[in-house]
């Protein structure tokens, strides 16, 4: 509980000394639901806290993080599965010379999250390429649509590993903050 409190806070933190440089930052939620393979009919996670920040670093050039807390719904026994967090660098592909404050259009991220399985007992490493979307309405308000592919190493705690291919599909949305 003291790590989530301290993650929380440091946060809340970031997002104040980002506020103070003048400089866009998203703050949106990312609703995701997982359902792999290995899960029984019918069972399936939920990410209960899908809290999304990205700030730009660069021209053309943000960070992303995406909170993940993902909470297994099963037929008998529903609880927590996985503690963790994603981060990609999304690179905005723009085709002219004036760029605008906030950022849109087509964009390619290199990815990559971290994840505890306290269920299964297993840490999770995923690395993924993301080609995307970022559709701005209102000048602040974005929907943003894209895919991940990559790879997944699954660290179990009894010594074994296992590795196999990652692709999911998000959906983002939020607000630009100025």
């Amino acid at each position: 509980m003291k790590k989530h409190l301290l993650i929380l806070l440091f946060i809340l933190i970031s997002v104040y000394t980002i506020a103070q440089q003048k400089k866009s930052i998203f703050i949106g939620i990312n609703p995701s639901v997982t359902i792999e393979q290995s899960y029984p009919r019918g069972c399936f996670d939920i990410n209960v806290f899908p809290l999304v920040l990205e700030y730009n670093i660069a021209k053309n050039l943000d960070i992303r993080g995406i909170c993940l807390l993902n909470y297994g719904i099963r037929r008998f026994h529903s609880t927590l599965i996985n503690i963790g967090a994603e981060i990609t660098v999304p690179y905005y592909l723009r085709f002219s010379n004036s760029s605008p404050q906030t950022p849109s259009g087509f964009f390619v991220a290199l990815g990559s999250a971290f994840t505890r399985n306290i269920y299964y007992k297993h840490k999770s490493v995923s690395v993924f390429l993301e080609p995307g979307y970022n559709f701005l309405l209102n000048d602040n308000f974005s929907l943003i649509v894209d895919l991940q592919y990559g790879r997944t190493f699954f660290l179990y705690d009894d010594g074994h590993n296992i590795s196999g291919n990652h692709f999911g599909v998000k959906f983002i949305l939020g607000w630009w903050v100025k």
